[in-house]
């Protein structure tokens, strides 16, 4: 895989955010292991003013591209969230940040005018996108292609986030939905998950069940894929890289 397709989702860093690090301070290293984009995550903010004044800063000293994760949901109650979605679309623009993955919601009910709602957002020139979650709502095929088809039928440019182990929780087959889902997908997250007595545990690759090769070879190449999974070290991510590297 091209370097330059390599995203470090800032998940790998979880056990250095638990001890007070923030996510500023995780772009020299994810520069030194020559990657050049890193996805911020909105629930390791704790004061926006400053940190995404330091991301910004830190974006433009290592030259690493910015994305944004932001888990809420672009429909609450049945209608399109405008009041919070301009809240995350100008959080992204204060971090110089054009990619900004959110999630679906409420969207089984809604009666609105689709283009009519989404457009001043899609207008922004952002890369808006949505994932399948772990939640039926909005991690299920049936509801994911039912906004992504009623999306392309409007000519609304927003796209797909193919998270590769979220399957597990909603019991779907991620094989499967790679086939059915790659037409619209725009950026992938990988992680490996494994099945126990206590539930689904997500891990590094090839700790876990995912035949995470065969799924690359199923979606589409030349897009960026996202390493989003726990690392109890940074000897693991540099492990991850390298797998990517090798693919």
């Amino acid at each position: 895989m091209n370097r330059d397709l390599i995203v470090i989702n800032t998940l790998v860093f979880n056990s250095y955010v638990s001890k007070g690090f923030k996510q500023e301070q995780f772009f020299d290293f994810v520069s030194k292991l020559g990657v050049k984009k890193i996805e911020i995550r909105r629930e390791y903010i704790k004061d926006f003013s400053s940190e995404l004044q330091a991301i910004s800063k830190a974006s433009k000293e290592t030259g690493i591209q910015v994305f944004y994760s932001v888990p809420r949901t672009i429909f609450v109650n049945n209608i399109v969230d405008k009041e919070n979605l301009n809240k995350y679309l100008e959080e992204a623009r204060a971090m110089n940040c054009k990619d900004v993955k959110l999630n679906i919601g409420d969207y089984e009910n809604y009666k609105g005018n689709l283009k009519e709602d989404l457009s001043p957002f899609v207008d922004l020139k952002f890369n808006i996108t949505v994932e399948n979650d772990q939640t039926q709502q909005n991690g299920t095929y049936k509801n994911i292609i039912k906004f992504l088809n009623d999306c392309k039928a409007q000519n609304i440019n927003i796209g797909y986030v193919y998270d590769i182990g979220n399957w597990y929780w909603v019991d779907e087959n991620e094989l499967d939905n790679a086939k059915r889902l790659k037409e619209f997908t725009r950026y992938i997250h990988l992680k490996d998950v494994k099945k126990t007595e206590d539930g689904n545990l997500t891990l590094p690759l090839d700790d876990g069940d995912i035949k995470w090769r065969e799924i690359l070879d199923i979606l589409p190449k030349n897009i960026e894929v996202g390493l989003e999974y726990p690392c109890k070290d940074i000897y693991v991510v540099e492990a991850g890289v390298k797998k990517l590297l090798e693919y």
